[in-house]
């Protein structure tokens, strides 16, 4: 089965900032690689690279396999994901969507592209978060699972789309209830090295 991940990248001119163009391309050369790192792991994900800032634009890769350069302009709008999501998901089924942003948008256009999402079903969307001025909870808030994750963990990000679930992680309040939901450890026979 061919999974395809649609790694949508923010573009807009805010994103000139503080080097965050120059993250957004390293971490999309880093998702380039991932399936020479590990072939078997990934030999079935199709990555597709996407701009966004007023609307959503394919960013072929290069004959080098290497991103394009991102060119951050403009301003970024969330319903503009939403409409290129919708194109898409009567095509594919199960759309699996890695979103690379500062978070910075306004309240109401969270809520706009909330209601939307709850249009679509089989969508798994997570949103790594870029930048030190990125807005934590509202990246949290455009994820379908209510996680965001940090730029330096975008393998795990990835792997959270290809391999996890929908769930959102909720973190043990003790180490009791860790210990109440482990397994009971069973005790290994100890062989007789003297006889």
């Amino acid at each position: 089965m061919n999974n395809s991940i649609y790694i949508i990248v923010q573009s807009s001119g805010r994103m000139n900032e503080m080097g965050k163009i120059h993250l957004l391309q390293n971490l999309c050369r880093y998702a380039t690689q991932l399936r020479l790192i590990d072939q078997e792991k990934y030999s079935d994900s199709d990555i597709r690279f996407y701009q966004w800032a007023q609307n959503v634009s394919e960013a072929a890769l290069q004959s080098d396999g290497d991103i394009p350069a991102l060119n951050a302009e403009g301003s970024s709008n969330l319903c503009a994901i939403s409409d290129f999501l919708s194109q898409y998901l009567n095509d594919t089924g199960r759309l699996m969507v890695l979103i690379l942003s500062d978070g910075n948008f306004p309240n109401s256009d969270i809520v706009s592209f909330q209601k939307q999402l709850g249009t679509f079903t089989d969508l798994i969307i997570r949103t790594v978060a870029v930048g030190a001025d990125a807005d934590l909870l509202k990246l949290k808030k455009i994820s379908t699972n209510r996680t965001v994750y940090l730029s330096e963990n975008i393998a795990s990000a990835i792997d959270g789309i290809i391999f996890g679930s929908d769930e959102p992680l909720i973190t043990p309040s003790s180490t009791a209830q860790i210990l109440q939901s482990a397994p009971p450890e069973t005790e290994e026979l100890e062989e007789d090295w003297d006889a």
